[in-house]
């Protein structure tokens, strides 16, 4: 019912001031819940772009770095101080390894160091694949952060990202295993890679557990390490 002029002064008048004011309470109170809602809403959009976003960023970044995702930051790793590049170039065979995509369905996987102008280290990786046999490879270089330590960087220009991945050489004796780890801060979380080298294709066992000690002295976690078939492979 709608309060015409003539109601005003009548016995209908106090009914249609009441009816109005209650209208307007009622439209005041709609546009506070829309407003709220409207609010609440962006919020929530916006809440939802950030977890895509961060989300793309970790599956480009996973992608191009490591596979194993785990909360929080970077554990505290500690690199060798006393890094001597030139005794750890040569041929070193995967033994173990944290799960990566670019190695999945590998096997015989071997990484080569060799010196280069400037005090460059060539890399190439080369693995055979368990579903067609066929050998493949990929060449790259890995220089130092800083002077006489294990912190290095390793670059591959053939890779559609040529993003710098981190390559720690945590420990090694040179003439039997290294250990190697490599990390990337996204804040929240963080992607790690680990591989075990060695330089016999089938290290002995206690050639293995010293580098599993390693591990546990810089809280790299062994529970994710993953053995490299190194069975039915060529001699070279």
């Amino acid at each position: 019912m709608l309060c015409s002029e003539g109601a005003v002064g009548s016995s209908n008048h106090h009914s249609c001031a009441q009816t109005t004011y209650l209208s307007g309470s009622i439209a005041k109170s709609y546009a506070i819940k829309s407003f709220t809602f409207l609010r609440l809403n962006t919020s929530f959009n916006m809440s939802v772009l950030k977890s895509i976003a961060v989300f793309l960023l970790v599956v480009m970044a996973n992608n191009v770095r490591g596979q194993i995702i785990l909360p929080g930051g970077c554990p505290d790793v500690t690199a060798m101080s006393d890094f001597v590049p030139g005794r750890y170039l040569g041929k070193w065979y995967e033994a173990e390894k944290y799960f990566a995509i670019f190695e999945m369905g590998g096997k015989c996987i071997t990484a080569t160091y060799s010196a280069e102008d400037d005090g460059v280290i060539g890399v190439k990786n080369q693995q055979i694949s368990t579903y067609t046999g066929m050998k493949s490879e990929i060449v790259g270089e890995a220089t130092q952060e800083s002077r006489d330590a294990g912190k290095l960087v390793v670059r591959f220009p053939s890779l559609p990202v040529n993003v710098p991945a981190p390559y720690w050489v945590v420990d090694t004796d040179y003439d039997n295993y290294a250990l190697v780890w490599g990390c990337l801060d996204l804040g929240i979380m963080h992607t790690e890679n680990a591989w075990i080298l060695t330089r016999a294709r089938h290290p002995q066992l206690s050639v293995l557990e010293a580098a599993y000690a390693a591990a546990d002295r810089n809280n790299i976690k062994r529970s994710y390490f993953m053995r490299t078939e190194q069975s039915d492979c060529p001699n070279n």
